[in-house]
């Protein structure tokens, strides 16, 4: 009969393959996370930035009768509209790059680090696998 100790090793020795699909099953569980969190918290910033672009109302001009002649943006404001815009739309590009049928995160990571701004500024490169 075996010792207790020869069983314990002969089982040890036979874990490899399960302790590598477990090593798997975790990491790939992350990246999962990841990027489930990359498109819902796009999901957001878009939703908040569209808030944000409703609030910006144009300038009204009324005539003595106290009627409506013209609305105009200011230069402010249109700016402020402008950037709102661009926003909104590379994150829906990226986003769309992102939920295609070859799913595509690096530019999703990139919008979403920046919070939808601009280009990133010494970004740490995303390697992970996509």
């Amino acid at each position: 009969m075996a010792s207790i100790k020869e069983l314990v090793s002969e089982r040890v020795g036979s874990l490899g393959p399960a302790v590598q699909e477990g090593v798997v099953t975790v990491l790939v569980e992350q990246e999962k996370e990841k990027r489930v969190k990359a498109v819902l918290g796009a999901m957001n910033l878009i939703s908040d930035t569209q808030k944000e672009l409703k609030k910006i109302k144009p300038d009204q001009t009324f005539d003595a009768t106290n009627k409506l002649v013209g609305e105009t943006f200011s230069k402010t404001n249109m700016e402020a509209k402008k950037k709102l815009e661009e926003k909104v739309a590379k994150v829906e590009a990226a986003l769309v790059l992102a939920t295609s049928d070859t799913p595509d995160f690096k530019k999703l990571f990139e919008v979403m680090q920046n919070k939808g701004g601009g280009a990133p500024a010494a970004a740490p490169a995303e390697d992970a696998a996509e």
